[in-house]
């Protein structure tokens, strides 16, 4: 195989992890298996900046559905999936950091912001352009993907548990 072939399949291991589904880690070991060990696949030996492109390709993708769900321009769209998602979401990308050695402090920091924001948003619109109950969680859960971001329970919105689901 050629450098150019390599780089070229590689790439293309890429963009199949980056723009995987739900469980991007998923399509990591896929791609990992399918590149260094299936028996019809290259059985290439990955250099650590290789197996590193792919590991980021991934937390890019967690990042992606992590945000997905927490902007409200998305609130009405088939792929919205809600906070609920995000706090699963989150727990994944943890567990993938961890497992993996893959700094996420830049996804954890996006994310407290894009919440707020999203809570924010959400709050001036519930029962305009949202529905009063916007937010598909319990207000405790959103405390806790609010701890887990980084952020302080006094940054969210003072009456916030009346866009919950009850607990």
């Amino acid at each position: 195989m050629t450098p150019e072939e390599r780089d070229e399949l590689l790439a293309e291991e890429w963009l199949i992890v980056r723009h995987s589904g739900e469980i991007p880690e998923i399509t990591l070991y896929s791609s990992l298996y399918y590149l260094s060990k299936e028996s019809d696949g290259p059985q290439l030996s990955l250099s650590e900046e290789e197996l590193s492109r792919l590991k980021d390709a991934a937390a890019q993708r967690y990042q992606e559905i992590i945000l997905r769900d927490i902007d409200v321009r998305n609130f009405h769209k088939s792929i919205y999936r809600g906070v609920r998602r995000t706090v699963y979401n989150w727990e994944r990308c943890r567990a993938f950091a961890r497992r993996q050695t893959v700094d996420c402090s830049h996804i954890r920091e996006t994310a407290a912001q894009r919440l707020i924001a999203f809570l924010e948003q959400g709050v001036a619109a519930a029962g305009k352009n949202l529905p009063l109950i916007f937010i598909n969680c319990s207000v405790a859960q959103l405390h806790e993907l609010a701890e887990e971001l980084g952020l302080d329970s006094g940054q969210l919105p003072a009456d916030i548990a009346r866009f919950c689901l009850p607990e």
